[in-house]
Order: structure tokens, then sequence, then C-alpha cells
């Protein structure tokens, strides 16, 4: 972008924004534009943008269209909700999609912290059996308990599902196919709302699709990858370098807002209002300490109608710039990309950082590289002259992981296709 006389000169990460992130989404709002454009019931389905990244996916998205003159196919809302509130939706009756969910998240853990996430009325007394590890039978005959403390529990999940449910009704206005909107990446909150709210047919467009999580996929019929969509990284696929560093895209588009936890109930005839919508909520989207944020934006305001013929082109660019940060960084690209501890999230207080605590001894550098969200950069930062050689080691054995990958899926597919053998 040319200089312009009185606006100070972009920083590396405003830089970054402009030239990396804002080039892919400004790909990511075409597709989804052309997604919704063909949705075959337009006129009974309104798209829900999700807290809290899709509220700054909504905001990209609805610039776009104001810069390339497109016109919104469809009605398109916020709506403030979690994986916890989702999972407020099928604690009536348990299933597979909220049993796993817990199973993954609470690892480990007492049930008494289960029970406190979903309620968030941490002064319930519960019984002794709670402080047991997390296992998922137990837990649902614990939760169907008839001692006071379950009954508490029960009754609280209870009201905030309610409230949540008239939050819903509000923002989707009664119509019965709701698209939600979401940053990725396995899409946990659509799998648990279709499972607690299935008289809605839902559909989850997302910028990111990966089944990271090594859990049953029922859901992948209803969620699309939109940017991005794979399990893996795939060196030769320069989009699944997101995958190596997926923390990047949630801070750059997750702004400084609390995760919906709790709803407040104003009146009957006013709608549920979220613990994230704190006064002048709507400014704080914008606020950008980083700057990557703001030249993500930069990129936006420089489009017209005419850009629309070359944005797949300079998204290859944009690619190509991301992947060459994230998988072989400098030292300026350490600077650029790293970012502020980031929330555990499903109605936990904990944080975890980018770069996890560093040590002389190798053994434990070994364990602080593996334990760091961003593995190529705990690399870089801690080794800045031999790093590369870590780099190479870290690009060959994915390559090796990617490969076998590939071989299995077509070996599954062509087993599929011969039949099961007699």
């Amino acid at each position: 972008m040319s200089a312009t006389t009185g606006v100070p000169p972009f920083t590396s990460a405003e830089r970054f924004g402009h030239d990396a992130l804002g080039p892919i989404m400004a790909e990511f709002s075409l597709r989804l534009w052309l997604a919704l454009r063909f949705f075959p019931h337009r006129e009974d389905a309104t798209v829900l943008f999700c807290a809290r990244g899709g509220l700054r996916l909504k905001q990209v998205y609805e610039r776009f269209l104001a810069r390339t003159g497109l016109p919104s196919p469809i009605r398109a809302e916020t709506l403030m909700v979690s994986r916890l509130v989702a999972a407020r939706t099928c604690v009536t009756e348990p299933g597979e999609a909220l049993l796993s969910e817990l199973g993954r998240e609470f690892a480990g853990r007492p049930m008494a912290e289960v029970a406190f996430a979903l309620a968030q009325r941490p002064g319930v007394q519960l019984s002794a059996h709670w402080d047991a590890p997390f296992e998922a039978g137990r837990f649902v005959r614990l939760l169907r308990g008839a001692d006071s403390g379950a009954d508490l529990i029960r009754q609280a999940v209870a009201d905030q599902d309610a409230l949540f449910r008239r939050h819903l009704q509000a923002r989707t206005g009664g119509r019965e196919h709701v698209i939600l909107c979401d940053t990725g990446l396995y899409g946990s909150t659509v799998r648990l709302l279709r499972d607690g709210i299935p008289d809605r047919h839902w559909l989850c467009l997302q910028f990111a699709r990966s089944n990271y999580k090594r859990l049953a996929t029922p859901h992948f019929d209803c969620t699309l990858g939109l940017s991005v969509q794979s399990d893996t990284y795939k060196p030769w696929d320069r989009r699944t370098a997101a995958l190596r560093f997926w923390q990047l895209i949630e801070a750059v588009l997750e702004p400084n807002l609390p995760s919906v936890r709790t709803f407040a109930n104003p009146g009957p005839n006013e709608e549920p209002r979220s613990n994230l919508e704190i006064p002048d909520w709507q400014a704080r989207l914008g606020e950008d300490d980083h700057g990557l944020f703001t030249g993500l934006l930069a990129y936006l305001d420089r489009l017209d109608g005419t850009a629309l013929a070359r944005i797949e082109d300079e998204a290859v660019l944009g690619w190509r710039r991301l992947r060459r940060a994230v998988v072989w960084p400098g030292p300026d690209d350490i600077a650029t990309l790293s970012l502020p501890d980031r929330s555990r999230d499903f109605g936990r207080s904990e944080r975890v950082t980018q770069f996890a605590s560093g040590s002389s001894v190798r053994a434990r550098r070994a364990m602080t590289i593996r334990d760091s969200l961003w593995r190529e950069g705990a690399i870089m930062r801690m080794f800045p002259r031999t790093g590369c050689a870590g780099l190479l080691a870290i690009e060959l054995v994915q390559t090796g992981r990617a490969l076998r990958a590939a071989t299995r899926g077509r070996l599954g597919g062509a087993a599929v296709r011969g039949g099961a053998p007699s």
C-alpha cells in the first residue's frame, strides 16, 4: 500500500497483517459470500457469527462486502455462545457429543470441577464422590443423583440453558436453518448444538476444519472449512501451515473480551444478555494492541469492486507469506508473531502461554518445545543460531506423517470401493 502523507508507516505486525492475513481473510470472505449466495434455503436462514472469534469475522466479512459492493445474501447476526454454553444444551440427555468433549477437556480432573464449570455456581456443596477424576458413566450417574447438590447443579444448568435458547430464538427470528460462522477447528460448538437442539437445521462454515482432537466426526457432514480443511499439516499444501500455529489465527480474530459463560435475565420481554456484553463491547472489537488485526483491516479498506478478480491471486501470496513465517521463522518473525497469554476457556480461568517455560537442561528443553503452542518459533527462540536444523527435522517428520496419513486414506478408500473381503 502506498504511503500517505501524515499516515505513520506500518509496524512489522501491521505489515504482516496487511500482506499475509489481509488477502487470506479477503479470500475467506469471498468464499463465505459464495456459500451463502448459493445456499438453497436463504429465506428461512440466519447466519450467526459465534463469539468470540466470529465477532471479528463478522466485522471482516461486512467490511469486505462494503468495500466490494457485494450484497449480503442472508441476514447476519452475532451469537453469544461458547463450547460451555453449547454443552449445557446436552446436559438433560447427555450423549457422546457432550461426554467426549468433557472427557477430553477435563481428563484427570475432578468431576466437581466439571459440574462447577457447567453450572457456574461454585458455592454448591457436593459430596466426596464428585472429587473422583472424570469418568463419563459415573459423571452421568452423579449428575442424575437425588442429592441436593446434584439438584442445584441441574437447576443452574437448566436456568442458563433456557436463557441461551431465548437468545438463540431472538437472533434467528424463528428461522429453521441456522448457519454458524466461526474460526474453527473441530467444530465442537455445532456438534453440541445439533445434539442438544435437534429441531433446527444446522450448518457450520468455519475458516478451518480439522479433527485435531481425534474424536468422532458425525458433525462433519454439516461443517465445512472454507479456507483450510485438513486433519494434518501437509508440507505440500501451504494452507495447512495455519494448523502448525493455529493460535495465531485465534489471537488475531478473538477480541479482548471474556468468553461467554453466563446470561442475565433482564425481563420476560427482553433478550438475555451475556457476560461478554460489557459496556461498549462493540468498540473493543477493533482494539488491537499488537497490530496484526489493524493491518488486516487496512488491506480490506483498499479493496473495491475491481478487487474481486485478483483476490485469489493475492491470497496465494498471503498463504505463501504465512507458511514461510510459521514454518521457517526468522528473528523478525519471532518478534512479530509473539502473542500474549491465552485463556483455557470452558468456564475456567487458567491461562496458557505461547512458549512454555525454558530450561538449561537438554531434556527439559525438548519438553519446552513440545509444550509450546508454536514449536517452530520455540526452536528458533531457544536456538537462534542452530535452530534451522531443528526446523528441517520437524518438516521431515511432518512430511512422513502426512504421507502415511495420505497412504492410509487411499488404502481405506480402495477397501471401501472394493467391498469387504469374504
